[in-house]
Parts: C-alpha cells; sequence; structure tokens
C-alpha cells in the first residue's frame, strides 16, 4: 500500500496531465480556420422569493434570542475542511475530514450557512455531497479500500437488520458515502428505515442514491418507485406525485416485479394515493392552528339577533375582583379584563378553561354539562399577590381527544403557593371526573398539549430554569415516556422577578413533530427516533429587564394576548412569533425561506387561503402568498383576546366588540356587521361547528344558528380552535 503523500503525488501528477491535455486542445481549437464568435450570456434575474435571514453571516447559533449549543471543536474542524475544499488543498481536506469523524461529539447539531442547525453526522455528510469532481475522486481514491473492508465485514455479520449492524451502516453511510459501496449502504439503510415505519427517512437515503450516485448499478426503476412509496407512506404526495410523473417519462411502460408479480408502477403508485384517507378535522395530521376555513359559504339568520343559547361563565364577585385588579400595581399588566378562556370542541361539546375553571357545554341547548369547581371561588384569587406573580395568562391551554379533556393550569388550592407551578389534568369529557394530574418533578407546563394516539406531546420547564424541555406523556395515565431537551430561552423576568417564559406551539405531521418556540427558533422533531431533525434560526429581540411600570401604558400585544401562530400547507410553513414583528414562509423540503415581511408586533396569524395570510390585530390584514405583498387591511374594533377568524370562500368572519364583522376577501370592505346579543362583551374567539358560529368573549359564550347553501360535514372543514 502505498503511503497517502505517494497517493497525493500520483493523483497531482494526474491533474497536471489533464490540464496539458486541456492547454493542447485549447490551441488546437485557436488554430481552427473558421472563426470563433463571442458569446454573451445573460444570467437568468433572482427571484425575490427566496431570502436569507441571518445577518452580517451570522451563524445560526449566535443569533440572538433562543440558545442552542453545538459543538465547537467540530464546527472549528468543518470550517478548515471547507476552506481547504475552496483551495482545492486535498490532502488537508481529506486528513481534516478523517479528523472530524473521530472527534467525539459534544452536542448533536452543527451550522449550516442559511440559518438552520443540523444533525452533526448529516451536516457532515452533507460537506462531503458538496465535494466537486476533482475532490470526489480524491476522496475515492483514498477512502475506498478502507469502505470496501468495513462493508464486506458488515455484510458477513449474521442477522442484516440487526441495530448494531444499521449502526456500523450509518457510519459508512456518513463517513464514506461518495466511495463504490455508498449506494449499497443507502439502499440498506433505506430498506431498514421502510421496515421499521420511517418513511420520510428511508425515502432520504433512496433519494441520496439517485442524486449523488449516477453509476449506481442499482435499478433506477426500482430506486424511483421505492421512493415514491416511500414518500406517499410518509404523506408527501406532492412531492410523490413529481416523482411518478418521472418514472411515466422516462421508464414509459416499464414493468417492475412486486409480489412476485409484473405490475405497472405508475398505476400501482397512483392508486396508493387515491387510496389515501381522508383526514377528519379532528386528525393530528390537520394543522392545530386558532383558525377555521369553510369550504362552504355561511350566512348568520336575521331573527332580531336573537341566538340558539347563550351561556355565562363571569361570575359578579370575579367581574368585581378583575376590575380590582386593574388598579393592582401586579394585577394591572396582566390585563385580565381582555382574557378570552381558550375553547376545545368535538361533536358534542364545547370545552373551556377559564382561569382553571374547566367545564363543558353542550352544542345543541347551551347547558352547563358538568364544571371541575365553582366560577365565584376564583374572585378571592384576583387579590392575591401569590397569584399574580406566577400567573400566565397564555398558558392556560385546553384539549380534546377520545375520552379525555386535557387541560394545563394552577390548581386553585396551588394559587396562593409562591410561584405556583402549571400542571397538566386531565378529566372525562362527559362527567368532569379528574383521571389524573402529571406531575414531573419541579416541572411547570406551558405549551398546549399535543395528542396522537396514546401520547401527548407537551414543553415544560423547571420552575426558575429557562430550559425547554419536549416531553411524551401518556394519555391514560399522565406519566412521562421519554422527553428531548431542546434549549434555552432569552427572555427578561417580570416585576415579580419570574421569567416571563415564551409559550411554544406544536404541530404534528407524519412522523415529524414541529415546535415553534416563540423564542426565535423553529424545531423539527424525528418521533420515532427522539432526536431533532433541524432548527431554524432567526433573530428574535428578547428584552431582559422588567417592563411592568405602574404608570406604563399596556401593550397593544398584551392587551390583545397575542400568541405565536405557525399554519402548514404541504411542505410551506406560515408562522409568526408572538412578540416579533416578522413573518415567515419557509419551505420546509428545500429548507429556506421563501419571504419574510415585517408586520404589527400586536399581529397573530388567524388563517390562509389560496391566496392570502390574514393576520389579525386591531385590523385584519390580507398578505399575498406569492409576492408576500399586503393586499388589503381593514380597522376593526378588536378590544379582547381569543384572536381569530372564519375564513370562507368569500368573506372573513372575526367577533369584535361591537358584533360579528363579515369582510370581503376581494377588497377588505366590510360587507355587514351582526350585532348579536353578547353586546356588553369586548368580544373575542370565533368558531364554527354543528351548523353553529360560537363566539366566545371575555365573559359569555354565544351561539348563532347559520343558514348555508350546503350544510358542510366534518370533511369539508380544516379547523381547529383556539
Amino acid at each position: 500500500m502505498l503511503r497517502m503523500s505517494a497517493h497525493f503525488k500520483f493523483f497531482q501528477l494526474k491533474l497536471v496531465c489533464f490540464h496539458l491535455f486541456t492547454c493542447m486542445a485549447l490551441c488546437a481549437s485557436l488554430s481552427m480556420e473558421k472563426p470563433l464568435c463571442a458569446q454573451i450570456i445573460f444570467a437568468q434575474p433572482v427571484a425575490a422569493e427566496a431570502t436569507t435571514v441571518s445577518d452580517a453571516g451570522t451563524s445560526p447559533h449566535k443569533m440572538p434570542g433562543f440558545s442552542i449549543s453545538v459543538d465547537e471543536k467540530k464546527l472549528n474542524l468543518l470550517d478548515d475542511y471547507e476552506r481547504y475544499i475552496r483551495h482545492q488543498m486535498w490532502e488537508k481536506a481529506l486528513s481534516t475530514l478523517k479528523e472530524l469523524a473521530e472527534t467525539k461529539s459534544t452536542s448533536p447539531l452543527l451550522p449550516t450557512t442559511d440559518g438552520f442547525l443540523v444533525d452533526a453526522e448529516h451536516r457532515i455528510w452533507l460537506a462531503i455531497t458538496a465535494l466537486p469532481a476533482e475532490g470526489r475522486e480524491a476522496f475515492r481514491l483514498f477512502f475506498d479500500g478502507k469502505a470496501n473492508k468495513q462493508f464486506e465485514e458488515l455484510s458477513s455479520e449474521s442477522g442484516f437488520f440487526d441495530p448494531k449492524v444499521i449502526s456500523k451502516a450509518k457510519n459508512i453511510y456518513s463517513q464514506y458515502f461518495l466511495t463504490s459501496v455508498g449506494d449499497d449502504v443507502a439502499e440498506l439503510l433505506g430498506n431498514d428505515a421502510f421496515e421499521r415505519g420511517e418513511f420520510a427517512l428511508a425515502a432520504h437515503y433512496w433519494k441520496s442514491i439517485l442524486d449523488h450516485h449516477p453509476d449506481s448499478n442499482l435499478p433506477e426503476i426500482d430506486l424511483n418507485v421505492k421512493l415514491a412509496l416511500a414518500l406517499i407512506r410518509s404523506h408527501q404526495l406532492e412531492l410523490a406525485d413529481a416523482n411518478i410523473q418521472l418514472i411515466a417519462q422516462q421508464f414509459p411502460d416499464k414493468k417492475i416485479m412486486m409480489g412476485g408479480q409484473s405490475i405497472d408502477p405508475v398505476s400501482y403508485l397512483q392508486s396508493l394515493i387515491t387510496e389515501m384517507p381522508v383526514k377528519s378535522r379532528n386528525s393530528v395530521e390537520q394543522p392545530d392552528t386558532s383558525f377555521a376555513s369553510l369550504k362552504q359559504p355561511l350566512k348568520l339568520q336575521q331573527t332580531k339577533n336573537k341566538p340558539k343559547w347563550k351561556l355565562s361563565f363571569l361570575d359578579k364577585s370575579v367581574v368585581q375582583a378583575i376590575a380590582n385588579s386593574q388598579s393592582n400595581y401586579y394585577g394591572r399588566g396582566k390585563s385580565y379584563i381582555t382574557f378570552v378562556p381558550p375553547m376545545a370542541v368535538d361533536s358534542k361539546r364545547a370545552y373551556f378553561n377559564f382561569y382553571g375553571v374547566c367545564f363543558g357545554v353542550d352544542l345543541q341547548s347551551g347547558k352547563l354539562v358538568w364544571r371541575n369547581s365553582k366560577f365565584q371561588t376564583l374572585g378571592t384569587h384576583f387579590n392575591n399577590y401569590s397569584f399574580h406573580q406566577s400567573s400566565s395568562l397564555q398558558q392556560y391551554h385546553i384539549s380534546v381527544s377520545g375520552d379525555y379533556v386535557l387541560a394545563t393550569m394552577i390548581p386553585q388550592k396551588e394559587m396562593n403557593h409562591y410561584r405556583a407551578r402549571y400542571r397538566l389534568m386531565a378529566y372525562h369529557k362527559k362527567t368532569g371526573k379528574e383521571f389524573w394530574t402529571s406531575n414531573i418533578g419541579n416541572e411547570s407546563f406551558i405549551s398546549k398539549p399535543l395528542v396522537d394516539g396514546d401520547h401527548i406531546y407537551i414543553i415544560s420547564h423547571t420552575q426558575n430554569n429557562k430550559l425547554l424541555t419536549l416531553n411524551s406523556l401518556s394519555l391514560k395515565t399522565g406519566k412521562k415516556e421519554w422527553s428531548i431537551p431542546l434549549g434555552t430561552v432569552v427572555a427578561g423576568n417580570s416585576s415579580h422577578g419570574v421569567p416571563l417564559m415564551p409559550v411554544p406551539y406544536l404541530q404534528k405531521q407524519g412522523d415529524n413533530l414541529l415546535v415553534l418556540t416563540n423564542n426565535g427558533a423553529l424545531f423539527e422533531i424525528a418521533i420515532p427516533r427522539k432526536t431533532v431533525n433541524w432548527v431554524f434560526r432567526y433573530p428574535y429581540k428578547a428584552s431582559q429587564q422588567n417592563q411592568n411600570y405602574y404608570y406604563a401604558a399596556i401593550k397593544e400585544e398584551v392587551e390583545l394576548h397575542t400568541d405565536g401562530q405557525m399554519i402548514r400547507d404541504q411542505n410551506l410553513v406560515y408562522f409568526k412569533e408572538a412578540g416579533a414583528n416578522e413573518v415567515f414562509a419557509l419551505d420546509l423540503i428545500a429548507k429556506k425561506v421563501i419571504w419574510k415581511r415585517p408586520v404589527k408586533v400586536s399581529a397573530q396569524i388567524v388563517g390562509i387561503d389560496q391566496n392570502n395570510v390574514y393576520l389579525l390585530s386591531k385590523e385584519l390584514e390580507a398578505i399575498d402568498r406569492k409576492t408576500h405583498q399586503l393586499n388589503w387591511a381593514v380597522s376593526l374594533p378588536i378590544a379582547a383576546g381569543g384572536l381569530s377568524a372564519l375564513i370562507a370562500p368569500k368573506e372573513v368572519l372575526v367577533f369584535t366588540s361591537r358584533g360579528i364583522f363579515e369582510i370581503s376577501k376581494a377588497n377588505g370592505d366590510i360587507n355587514r356587521i351582526y350585532r348579536g346579543s353578547d353586546l356588553t362583551s369586548l368580544g373575542g374567539a370565533i368558531d364554527f361547528c354543528k351548523n353553529l358560529v360560537i363566539c366566545v368573549s371575555n365573559q359569555s359564550v354565544t351561539a348563532y344558528p347559520v343558514e348555508t347553501k350546503q350544510s358542510p360535514d366534518n370533511s369539508d372543514i380544516k379547523k381547529s380552535v383556539p
């Protein structure tokens, strides 16, 4: 075997010969009789859609806001490697690559150049696959022998899908993918991932062969069919459809063997897409956002503004206590008076969480079905210092799934405790009987619980600690199954000295979970592997100073209790964080920002349609999804929280302090106003269920009957409740 330096001398000699041959060919072309014509090539203008979020080349982990640790030693080695590649110093580059692979990681993430942090092994893999042609030849020259030896040892081991074998195969894939055995290892890993139900991961392995091993001996049609199948199983239907079209174009009328039978791959794959089940409105695959999008037009019945039913939950003693809190030094900055309780609905009942008093209401009669305590008992707590110190109104949440109603709250018996924790409690949805209370160490739950089957996903932090943790809990018992630390938030303290924690937002799609931290970071978590796929970072300026001075005016975002929201449409996600002044459109597949634009800090995303993203504050704005230009805006008498809207085919309905406003989607004009019966309220949330428009204000719940051209069933509704 030649030493590495001898290999490089041989490789450099090949390069000299190549350059000499090129010069001779150029001289021969210049001696031709026919004159050469100069060509001017005009570069196509770059679309204004893609943009960069990092300022002045700031690395994602160094941006202001959410703090994520990275392996600085590996990061420095990676920078050295990429610098050597740019200068074609192959010997130093590959030596650095070897050291990079052998260095133990202190953090699972490394930054990219476009605002993302990804898995460290994947980041190194991206650096390897970005090698130019000369670098790839050098890579194979020096690593092919070692990679072949490791793969032969791997093939000789029994149990090809044994976890130890797969672990060794992953090491070969991440370190030696460009060698002659890289495609075989990728196929093995793709087959293993598909067998374990990790379809998105299987698609990644098979696609990497098609993208980076054009000389592979593996049948290209088989790889494309397996890729399309994995994309379908992982619900990436747009990408699957594009792959099926590619198969039809490149392999017309070609058959494949499947299950011992010869079949047409195009027809087979298209039939799988057709058979995909239609998601119901309560499915966890649907965007879990505070918006309702209706496919059928609706019209409120003008019967002297008489509702079908109305339920008031604001007791007189609570009214007086909230009024007194407005002049209380510690309660004034909370804006209790504009708080609208969060709501969850199923086919029979609506459920609410009013400062920890949870109750269920029958949708048809409006009768109170159950409650976990009396409303009037709340009045004594609004005059208590400990309650003002611990309360964070954005941390009151409620969800319903199966027989369970889940709510985050400070239990009434603990409201007077010093720095009380927010607990997760489960109730029977029919009777209100308490099933369990989750009590995990000193953890306080801050996000809305997201239910998937028998599992609950929720974010927590330890009291007096700003580290966020993603937890998976059992729906039946509330006990922790596993957890992942995400990172540390950057936030100031309230006037009570309590950290002002952001309230993250969770959304599940396939095997992945998106976590919007509302502090400058968006995570994608691989649930089966319990690891972070990637983190998107963007600047987030969080004040770390106490702000609640007695005479300070209450900010609009506090008055309206603005939440961070995220809406996903296929591979695009639109999000705007609480406390931020920008809205983003992000392509999750390409991992790039399509656009971003400045908006009001108090604005909250309340819906999308084919053309616009809708944001609501004290005005409703329609931002074009393609050009990110403001199409129109209209001022509305918004005076309370519960920011939400009903997005109908031609209009948007918003519940305000002066009734329900119907706004034209074409130009933002106010078509009509339904005054309703809740005339003394400040307005609030609006929802649609069972031919009822449900309005939740700061003092009552009101249901109005509607007229529809065709009563929509559950499959016609894409919605969730705030």
